[in-house]
């Protein structure tokens, strides 16, 4: 299985943050599961970063994920087609960012784990045949981090 992780679900595994994202991301990762990442999600989990320590063992991390990359001018022209798309039907995508995600997890067959009300949006519009990751819900994690 093939699975993008987007910038939210990271800063929930990395802040520790009890939610069904983090445990996913986790189970993933035990699992050995190809996880994807690409240069904009890779940007935002650096910004993000409000210390330097660990900054090695994290690009060790990174590094060895699968890194996805547009395969030209046709990917972002999708994802503008279905921002458009998207517009018309009412909703309005607060990030192009997340419109590219979502078309490159499209192109490269993946998955998306994602804690992102725009990329839920994107991915549940039927305009892509990228999928959300299923996640256990909430509730259910919360009680397995407070036993």
């Amino acid at each position: 299985m093939r699975v993008l992780v987007d910038t939210s679900a990271w800063v929930d595994f990395f802040n520790g943050y009890p939610s069904s994202h983090r445990a996913a991301l986790a189970r993933l990762i035990a699992d050995q599961q190809e996880i994807c990442t690409c240069g904009v999600i890779v940007a935002e989990v650096f910004q993000g970063l409000r210390r330097d320590s660990g900054l090695a063992k994290l690009l060790a991390l990174f590094r060895e994920l699968t890194f996805l990359e547009a395969s030209g001018i046709d990917l972002h022209l999708r994802a503008a087609d279905v921002y458009r798309a998207l517009r018309r039907q009412g909703h309005t995508v607060r990030s192009t960012i997340d419109c590219l995600i979502a078309v490159l997890a499209e192109e490269n067959n993946c998955s998306v784990l994602a804690r992102d009300r725009d990329l839920e949006t994107l991915l549940a519009s039927g305009l892509l045949r990228a999928r959300l990751l299923p996640v256990e819900s909430s509730d259910r994690v919360q009680e397995r981090f407070d036993r």
